[in-house]
């Protein structure tokens, strides 16, 4: 029983992976089916709940710290190398849904949807933003010069105005 719930404790923690892909909580799910095998291996194992937990960090630890740069450059370009992101300053976005400076929104970039935060201004759904960086899981916004650009062409210009002949 006790190998059951390291094993499906394992396969949540690898499958949440897809929900926050740092490459970090795999691990942690690899130590789980790892402990899952020892505990079925090892019956004796199965009350001593703290010696199980300090096993489990540390395979968890070990495999991290052993196995993650080799499996990064394995999955270099897919789910897993997340580096580009970091890299989005001066890129631009469609803004999803609206952002405020009180309340984050929601950007598209790169073909999924980001958290999107503007400390100084309010950024409506359809405009365009530049990212100025990513912080965490989210990306810092700013109004793109590409909308203000546009926004100014659809003005009529001086002269194209009424002129009243006297």
């Amino acid at each position: 029983m006790v190998s059951l719930v390291w094993a499906i404790l394992g396969l949540v923690l690898i499958g949440s992976e897809f929900i926050v892909p740092e490459f970090v909580i795999f691990f942690f799910g690899l130590g789980a089916l790892a402990m899952s095998l020892l505990t079925a291996l090892l019956p004796g194992l199965g009350p001593q709940i703290p010696l199980q937990i300090v096993l489990w960090l540390a395979m968890s630890g070990v495999s991290l710290f052993a196995l993650r740069r080799t499996f990064s450059r394995v999955f270099k370009g897919s789910l897993f190398d997340r580096s580009g992101d970091q890299d989005a300053g001066g890129q631009t976005a469609r803004v999803t849904e609206r952002i405020t400076p009180d309340a984050p929104g929601r950007i598209s970039y790169h073909g999924t949807t980001w958290k999107a935060i503007s400390y100084d201004e309010s950024i409506d759904a359809g405009e365009t933003v530049e990212i100025l960086k990513k912080e965490g899981m989210s990306f810092l916004v700013t109004r793109s010069m590409l909308d203000v650009f546009e926004s100014d062409d659809q003005k009529p210009a001086p002269d194209d105005q009424p002129h009243d002949t006297e």
